[in-house]
């Protein structure tokens, strides 16, 4: 798929006659302009979309091949160690601007520091969709029953995930051989849900089986909103990856391929945002404390900067390559990153400050959650200032509007 297809999906592509009228009653045929049963039109335009979004995963991927295979081209080019793969001032803890980095490191650390960065991005990402992977199917399970198309495109979605976990992993392992040594892991800590890994996948299953019990269709919109709002915040940096002049190609290509499929999943998790509430015959269960945990866990509160800080310890305390200097300047370098992540974590990064917000500000407004619900859900993220940013332009009328 090209670019501008990809970036069609992004905007969210809407091929279909039928497009739901938020107001209470009948949505209409927006030819005709017949009335229509808003479940009907919200089943349309979902019917259409999920047919035009899986044929453009299996054209892709017959054109370009698997991420796995990119990344096995990758590492039978010598030249990936000396390339840089992302800009510098991706890092929001601003180790580069502090005097251990720029004096003491030598050429090959801080290189070596760039590759980290990349591994700890993909690293989150994949953890990330390993819980896609199996909520994926919860959230979508009553829509077997009615439009079993949805089920087949997270089906194939979940194809696309795991590809992208077997190529980030090995890069991720490659970055372990050559500068960490040993058997030491360098992966992150799960963005969402628990902190331990361990733990997630036991209770991943269960989560799924426990939201479309006690949250009916709440479950399956809250949880696209989540994913697409996460999706829309690390969608700017890929673009900015895969333009960067001074990376590697194919690691450049690794971020290309995946935009796109991130591209199409973007515009999956708006359309079940939005329409899971009239499409689907569970009704939504708006309990205010249980939609609090659970935006808690998808979105855990200190879980941004503190992912991030216990990688970039492990990585100082454990990898080779990092050996020889002294634990003093170490620790002065790590104090630097502790002090300057939360306030660059206040605000959005640069290359998000227009995609990241527009889109957003768009599934979270659109969404099928109540209005009681949705002002909760912003006002849980607000409570978080690495996650207040992310909502900040998000306008919801106030109680007793229209």
């Amino acid at each position: 798929m090209s670019q501008a297809a990809g970036d069609v999906f992004g905007q969210r592509f809407v091929t279909v006659g039928w497009r739901l009228d938020r107001s209470p009653g009948m949505a209409q045929d927006r030819v005709s302009g017949v009335p229509v049963n808003a479940t009907e039109s919200a089943l349309a335009e979902l019917r259409a979309y999920c047919d035009v979004a899986v044929r453009h995963s299996y054209d892709q991927y017959e054109k370009h091949g698997t991420l796995h295979e990119k990344a096995h081209i990758a590492f039978h080019d010598d030249a990936v160690w000396k390339q840089t793969w992302v800009p510098d001032e991706f890092d929001v803890t601003d180790a580069r601007l502090h005097p251990v980095f720029q004096e003491t490191f030598t050429d090959r650390q801080r290189l070596a520091w760039n590759h980290f960065m990349w591994a700890l991005d993909y690293s989150s990402i994949a953890q990330g969709e390993r819980q896609i992977i199996v909520l994926n199917n919860f959230a979508v399970q009553h829509y077997g029953r009615v439009l079993p198309s949805v089920v087949e495109l997270e089906r194939r979605e979940s194809f696309e995930e795991t590809d992208h976990i077997s190529a980030f992993a090995m890069v991720i392992e490659g970055v372990r051989q050559r500068y960490v040594g040993g058997t030491k892991p360098i992966w992150s800590v799960a963005a969402s849900g628990f902190g331990s890994n361990s733990v997630n996948t036991v209770v991943r299953q269960a989560i799924g089986r426990l939201g479309n019990f006690v949250m009916g269709s709440n479950f399956p919109t809250l949880f696209f909103l989540a994913r697409g709002m996460k999706t829309h915040g690390m969608k700017p940096f890929e673009n900015a990856i895969t333009r960067f002049e001074g990376g590697h190609k194919a690691i450049r290509m690794i971020s290309h391929l995946h935009r796109l499929d991130e591209s199409r999943h973007m515009a999956t998790s708006l359309y079940l945002a939005q329409l899971s509430a009239a499409a689907l015959d569970t009704m939504p269960k708006d309990n205010a404390f249980i939609f609090k945990q659970a935006v808690k866990a998808a979105f855990p509160p200190g879980r941004s900067s503190l992912y991030r800080l216990d990688y970039w310890k492990r990585v100082l305390d454990t990898a080779d390559v990092y050996a020889d200097v002294p634990q003093v300047e170490k620790d002065a370098l790590f104090a630097h990153m502790s002090e300057r992540i939360e306030a660059n974590l206040a605000s959005l990064h640069t290359v998000q400050t227009h995609v990241t917000r527009q889109a957003n500000k768009r599934i979270v407004e659109e969404c099928g959650l109540s209005p009681d619900m949705k002002r909760l859900f912003v006002e849980v993220m607000r409570q978080d200032p690495a996650y207040a940013a992310t909502v900040d332009a998000v306008v919801l009328p106030e109680v007793g509007e229209a």
